[in-house]
């Protein structure tokens, strides 16, 4: 390949790359597309990298206008539209430009089940990987040993089974603990960490007065560190841990000397058993897992931002190190909480404990397997919290918005069925008709039901309570009737089968219906104390009796439905199904 060839693939796959990310091509995307058109490339791009590098550089310095014209005059093959067609557009990452490859990471604490709040941060990085043709990696944040449980790791990997995102890779912070340790050795020797004795009242008291205690003054030496990680002395859980050498001065209280290692006596972990009985900090692990992984952006929720200084301050020494090529670029967004439903695992766990709830997937929780349960489906949960972006303003949306995107998600896959709550019986005289073919869908073609007629109806006591003898109304997608008498039955004349705007739709079911049940969670019913403990009112979870059309007989358990004038329902047994929502 002459260089003008090179020349010209490296400008073409700039170009190109640089219409699908807001005019900012990716050196390792590109050399990726290089690579794959010309794989002999392979073994020499380190050396050709000199220049590519100039090139992406200059296509960088264009504007995205320049760019296309360019693309399409020299080009005209390439498609310049963006490979992902976003309903939801994200702003371009900081510094994306800077890293050969975007990694991101989803890192949950195996503590409990997936809620909607964490959909957000796993969506962001979800989509953010593939916006700049990255990787997504899970990394289980399981280094508090009394929290970890091997439920919450096998339940996490099932949420996203079902959300359809596929990790690129899996791994576990406890499965860096020996390299932790190194590093934490490492920085202790180059007089970034100290071993601490005092206890913990002692240093919280310190720390608010932004006082150094005695250990923090002391000259390191190797006996601290090794009677630390041997457990000898007197060090035991609660008076002997590790702690960053911050800065006590500084306004942000994160930086006053955090604890970065702690000894726990009685760790069972999951993964690692009774192995170790050090364990980091978040603050500690995260930054240095991070490094380890080559994650390229780290997304979190604003509660962080406090933390960031320290994070990068971690991030920088082991930069200096050269235990990293590149620090991680921190992105924070808003936390995701919900009106009508607790987005705190701790909040959760505390409603559980106390039997408000019946477990992780009670469906009055927004949890990922109650939501499943209830009847969510994973494109209303993704399209609703892809609607809220990467804003750092804080919001709390009412628990309708969500449903709206489900709706919306499932009004073309949903049959229509009949139900009549709290039913009352309805004779009519001179029926014309001994059966009727209704469609499942009024839009889509989702087939159809035939149902059996004779003189014996059933409709909702609520829908014929204001109504008198002589008035007139219809039958929903039958025919007009006038009643005649109300009593416990109600006795009415056919009139005809022309639809008239002026009369009254009520809902009905033939004489051959079956008894049905709906659950009802209502999310509008409900607490929050002084102390910001959110508590469900009785009421939030009820039973609707009333009748189904025969043909939801042929239902089973995880169907999907639509009750007309209801709402969308999922079935949990036979003759019973889920109110999703209205």
């Amino acid at each position: 390949m002459t260089n003008s060839e090179f020349e010209d693939l490296v400008f073409k796959h700039s170009l190109f790359n640089a219409s699908q990310h807001a005019g900012k091509a990716n050196l390792g995307s590109i050399i990726n597309k290089i690579i794959a058109e010309k794989p002999e490339l392979k073994s020499d791009i380190k050396n050709l990298m000199n220049e590519i590098k100039p090139i992406v550089e200059k296509i960088n310095s264009m504007s995205p206008e320049k760019q296309i014209e360019l693309l399409q005059k020299d080009f005209p093959n390439m498609k310049s539209k963006p490979k992902h067609d976003e309903k939801f557009p994200l702003p371009s990452l900081p510094n994306f430009n800077s890293y050969e490859k975007i990694i991101t990471r989803f890192s949950p604490n195996p503590n409990g089940h997936l809620h909607i709040g964490h959909v957000k941060a796993l969506r962001l990085d979800f989509r953010y990987a593939q916006k700049h043709s990255g990787k997504l990696f899970l990394r289980f944040d399981d280094t508090n040993p009394y929290a970890a449980k091997t439920e919450f790791y096998n339940q996490i990997l099932e949420n996203l089974d079902w959300m359809g995102i596929k990790p690129d890779q899996i791994t576990y912070a406890s499965d860096y603990l020996d390299e932790i340790y190194k590093i934490a050795t490492q920085m202790f020797h180059d007089n970034h960490l100290y071993v601490c004795e005092c206890d913990f009242d002692t240093i919280k008291i310190n720390r608010f007065k932004k006082q150094f205690c005695e250990h923090h003054l002391s000259t390191n030496s190797n006996k601290q560190l090794s009677d630390f990680f041997s457990g000898i002395s007197n060090m035991k859980e609660g008076n002997s841990v590790v702690r960053f050498k911050g800065n006590m001065k500084s306004d942000n209280t994160v930086m006053h000397d955090p604890i970065m290692l702690r000894l726990i006596d009685a760790s069972d972990h999951p993964r690692t058993g009774n192995k170790y009985n050090i364990w980091p900090t978040y603050d500690f692990a995260a930054p240095i897992t991070d490094c380890l992984e080559g994650v390229s952006h780290a997304l979190r929720s604003k509660e962080f931002e406090l933390r960031d200084e320290l994070y990068n301050e971690i991030t920088q020494i082991l930069f200096d190190q050269g235990k990293v090529k590149s620090m991680p670029s921190l992105v924070s967004f808003s936390r995701l909480s919900m009106k009508g439903s607790p987005t705190s695992k701790s909040s959760i766990s505390n409603l559980i404990t106390d039997g408000i709830v019946t477990g992780w997937d009670d469906i009055r929780l927004v949890t990922l397997s109650a939501l499943q349960k209830r009847g969510f489906i994973p494109k209303g949960i993704s399209d609703f919290v892809d609607s809220l972006g990467l804003s750092k303003s804080e919001s709390s949306p009412d628990f309708e918005l969500l449903a709206s995107f489900n709706r919306k998600a499932r009004d073309k896959s949903d049959k229509r069925y009949f139900f009549v709550p709290n039913p009352v019986k309805l004779q009519i005289n001179n029926v014309p008709i001994k059966s009727i073919t209704l469609n499942h869908h009024p839009t889509e073609n989702l087939g159809n039901r035939t149902i059996e007629l004779s003189d014996e109806f059933y409709v909702s006591h609520d829908d014929v309570d204001s109504l008198n003898a002589g008035d007139e109304i219809r039958l929903m997608d039958l025919f007009n009737i006038k009643i005649i008498e109300k009593t416990n039955t109600i006795t009415a004349d056919y009139t005809s089968t022309k639809p008239l705007s002026n009369l009254k739709k009520i809902q009905w079911v033939s004489h051959d219906s079956i008894d049905f049940n709906l659950l009802i969670p209502d999310n509008e019913k409900y607490t929050v104390a002084s102390d910001g403990s959110f508590e469900f009112l009785p009421d939030s979870l009820t039973t609707r009796n009333g009748i189904a059309e025969s043909h939801c007989k042929t239902l089973t358990e995880g169907d999907m439905l639509q009750f007309n004038r209801i709402g969308f329902c999922r079935v949990i047994s036979e003759n019973s199904a889920i109110l999703s929502h209205k």
